[in-house]
């Protein structure tokens, strides 16, 4: 009784079609290690499919899929092997999972090659240095200027005196009552940079004025600022209509030029009183040659 009992329980052993696939594996002689090795399939899911607790494995499709995989390993018939798996996952009502999860990836090729890795740094480094590239181009040239002529300014500035003594380019009417709040104009003779600077000597605000275009200075910056330019001769100043004449020697950086109306008059007539200076000494000798 005995012996007759031993085949049926042989038998009742190999119900499962993982261990059809275990037992055709010991029977070729491999391990776990080869048959993962043949189908790219980590040894954690072949010993799931070979204790036939699907529940270890992604999804139905690649419990399947690693089954039919398994049997060309191991030379089963792979069509049959994955028809058993498909009734197998009906009576244990697998279709209850998820249909996706993620998969464990093992195949080397599916992850990042180092060369698509460095192409995607190189692209990122382009990225970076086109738009640094940008950035560059798109600062106004005026401001490099700027920066430049505040250096100069600065290394050397021109002598009070000479701007003193630079000829009026209209005569100054002394005594003209000019009000205090008498509006300040400037104007452009040809192109000509302007910069207004605060108390510690920084511009604050500059612009250049066109061939004829006029700019009237607001009442916060005569109060505020002072004026600097590079072209004293391209810039003509007016204090209620008044040309006060230039404000520097030609082609020189000059800055610290009150705005206020009763020092641009102050400076206008003292250039004034230089030029009559020479007609004045000069009269009595007329005089007395006659």
């Amino acid at each position: 009784m005995a012996d007759e009992e031993a085949p049926e329980q042989g038998e009742l052993a190999i119900t499962r079609t993982g261990d059809r696939l275990r037992l055709a594996r010991e029977a070729a002689g491999l391990s776990l290690a080869d048959v993962a090795t043949r189908t790219r399939i980590t040894q954690r899911h072949l010993e799931a499919i070979e204790k036939s607790d699907f529940s270890e494995l992604p999804g139905r499709t690649y419990v399947t899929g690693f089954a039919r995989a398994y049997a060309r390993a191991v030379d089963l018939p792979e069509a049959e092997i994955g028809a058993a798996v498909r009734r197998e996952l009906e009576e244990d009502a697998y279709g209850s999972r998820p249909l996706y999860e993620a998969y464990e990836p093992t195949d080397p090729a599916r992850l990042p090659t180092a060369r698509l890795v460095w192409t995607l740094a190189i692209i990122a480094g382009l990225l970076v240095a086109a738009y640094g590239v940008w950035r560059f181009l798109s600062v106004e040239p005026d401001e490099a200027l700027l920066a430049a002529q505040n250096q100069a300014a600065e290394n050397s500035e021109a002598p009070a005196a000479a701007a003193e003594t630079t000829p009026t380019t209209k005569a100054a009417r002394p005594g003209q009552a000019i009000p205090a709040d008498a509006p300040v104009v400037l104007t452009g003779i040809s192109e000509v940079w302007i910069g207004f600077d605060d108390a510690t000597g920084k511009t604050e605000n500059w612009r250049t004025l066109d061939a004829g275009e006029t700019y009237e200075v607001p009442a916060a910056y005569i109060q505020q600022f002072t004026l600097r330019t590079s072209i004293p001769q391209a810039l003509k100043v007016t204090v209620g209509g008044r040309d006060i004449g230039a404000v520097g020697p030609a082609d020189t950086l000059v800055k610290n030029i009150s705005l206020k109306p009763a020092d641009l008059i102050a400076r206008a007539e003292g250039a004034g009183a230089a030029q009559t200076l020479a007609p004045t000494t000069s009269a009595p000798a007329a005089a007395t040659k006659r």
